[in-house]
């Protein structure tokens, strides 16, 4: 039988190629047992294996990224909480001291 790909499907004794799948071609003699297929599949395959801890870096890298914005964002929060304050105080006819306000600001920016 052939499948999609024009290949015959496999039996117990073939070997396949392990990047691609397709069957190897049947070699006497010594040496070790063939993988590949050919040369580009052992190339990509090592490609594959060179960058396999990328994705996982990645991962890490997105989850560490996401922390850092929620915390930015928490950061935005407070400080529209003290300018609300703020306009409160000076809607209400209070005065608003500048130095008060840079230190609420300040902490704000740092809890």
């Amino acid at each position: 039988m052939v499948d999609g790909v024009g290949e015959q499907w496999s039996t117990a004794n073939e070997q396949r190629c392990e990047h691609c799948g397709r069957v190897l071609p049947v070699r006497e003699g010594p040496g070790r047992p063939a993988k590949y297929c050919r040369r580009s599949c052992r190339q990509r395959a090592f490609e594959m294996r060179c960058h396999a801890g990328d994705q996982a870096w990645s991962d890490a890298r997105l989850i560490d990224l996401s922390e850092r914005l929620a915390a930015h964002e928490d950061a935005v929060d407070r400080v529209r909480e003290v300018i609300d304050e703020v306009r409160h105080e000076v809607a209400d006819g209070r005065e608003v001291d500048a130095e008060a306000l840079l230190h609420r600001l300040e902490q704000a920016l740092t809890l």
